[in-house]
């Protein structure tokens, strides 16, 4: 009874410490389009702004129809990359584009 107790005493903590460090995930390191999408420098002005936020709603759409190619949907673009659409979006939101500013299709 005692061995059984001691061996729940030291299995115990390894198995939480395994778990814990299993849990834990590496940071994931940008793709080549999301540093790409970074270097475009910030709009200085509102009118930059409202152009820059035009046109990544046009480049979201187009990645958007792309990526449907993967799904089994039949599309005109056709997409080499799933996160992509993601990293234009994030841009979008890191420019404060709002839904006015968007494209009609994508007044959501």
């Amino acid at each position: 009874m005692e061995i059984s107790m001691n061996i729940l005493w030291i299995t115990a903590p390894l198995l939480a410490a395994l778990f814990a460090a299993g849990c834990t995930s590496v940071p994931k390191e940008k793709t080549e389009y999301e540093k790409q999408i970074d270097a475009v420098p910030m709009p200085t002005t509102e009118a930059d702004r409202l152009v820059q936020c035009k046109n990544l709603s046009n480049m979201y759409l187009f990645e958007v129809l792309g990526a449907s190619g993967t799904t089994g949907v039949p599309s005109l673009f056709p997409s080499r990359d799933r996160l992509r659409p993601m990293a234009i979006y994030q841009r979008m939101v890191a420019m404060s584009c709002t839904r006015a500013e968007r494209q009609q299709w994508q007044a959501f």
